[in-house]
């Protein structure tokens, strides 16, 4: 098996493809590639097939749009809990950390490999159910992908990990939808779970993605090693777009906290109301 899969990406036209597109380093994980493309996709149907029959009821209470968000989470859980952990890995290795634009790691692109295999499976998930997803949710796949197949260029491989840390609120956002979609707001792990996620979504993406942008930036404008000048604009132009979603969708986050705090109130001054109202009688 092993010397079919060496055989496989040492082959002559995967080199010279690969190398033809600026992405040498991709000749060696293309399968990985597609088969998690292919594994994520079997998570998305088995969950599908699996959740009428362990969450009976809350499926049955669902509609078509939420049945299929409930699919679509469990493999992005899955990528979330995979990538987190190796990229606490990838942030630790001391080679990468003293060259963070240019240095390679192996470890890192086994792990970006995944990414790319997940964020083509999102590409492809989303376009075929546009109609539940919107386009910014197609903006976001295409930019993650873009820019996660960059780092086999090689570039910003020690970056990438760091970025990685950003599903971290992902994690929690998929709890918390979870939650809902059990009927489980009323319980102390849904409000221990939310703030959680606003936290996380702050902290990671907004003032940690904020400050990771700034050093991106700075470091292709001051590479001592030439970067491809359409390499470098389109990582500016997803890290662009990717931070605007974020500060977009923390706003969103925001402001549906504070309308459930203010349903809430609406709702506790109305049982008072009405055990006033019980009192007078």
């Amino acid at each position: 098996m092993d010397s079919a899969y060496s055989l496989l990406v040492n082959s002559s036209t995967s080199v010279s493809v690969f190398n033809a597109i600026g992405l040498p380093r991709m000749a060696a994980h293309w399968p990985r590639v597609l088969a998690s493309t292919a594994m994520f996709e079997f998570i998305f149907r088995l969950s599908l097939f699996m959740t009428p029959y362990i969450f009976s009821s809350a499926w049955k209470r669902m509609n078509k749009i939420e049945r299929y968000k409930w699919c679509v989470r469990k493999a992005s859980s899955a990528h979330a809990v995979y990538m987190v952990t190796k990229a606490l890995v990838i942030i630790s290795d001391s080679a990468l950390r003293k060259n963070p634009v240019h240095g390679v790691s192996s470890y890192a692109e086994s792990a970006y490999a995944v990414s790319v295999g997940y964020f083509l499976w999102d590409i492809l998930n989303t376009y075929a159910n546009i109609d539940m997803n919107g386009w910014g949710f197609m903006v976001h796949a295409i930019m993650s992908f873009s820019v996660y197949l960059i780092s086999f260029s090689p570039l910003l491989q020690y970056y990438g990990a760091c970025f990685m840390m950003f599903e971290v609120s992902t994690l929690f956002l998929n709890i918390h939808l979870t939650l809902e979609d059990l009927g489980l707001k009323d319980y102390i792990l849904y409000y221990i779970n939310g703030m959680a996620l606003v936290s996380s979504f702050f902290f990671a993406r907004v003032v940690y993605g904020t400050i990771l942008s700034i050093n991106v930036w700075r470091e292709l404008a001051n590479s001592a090693v030439p970067i491809n000048p359409l390499t470098a604009n389109i990582v500016r132009l997803t890290n662009v777009v990717l931070m605007g979603l974020s500060y977009y969708w923390f706003s969103v986050i925001i402001m549906t906290a504070k309308r459930n705090a203010l349903d809430a109130d609406l709702i506790r001054a109305l049982k008072e109301m009405d055990q006033n109202d019980i009192k007078i009688k």
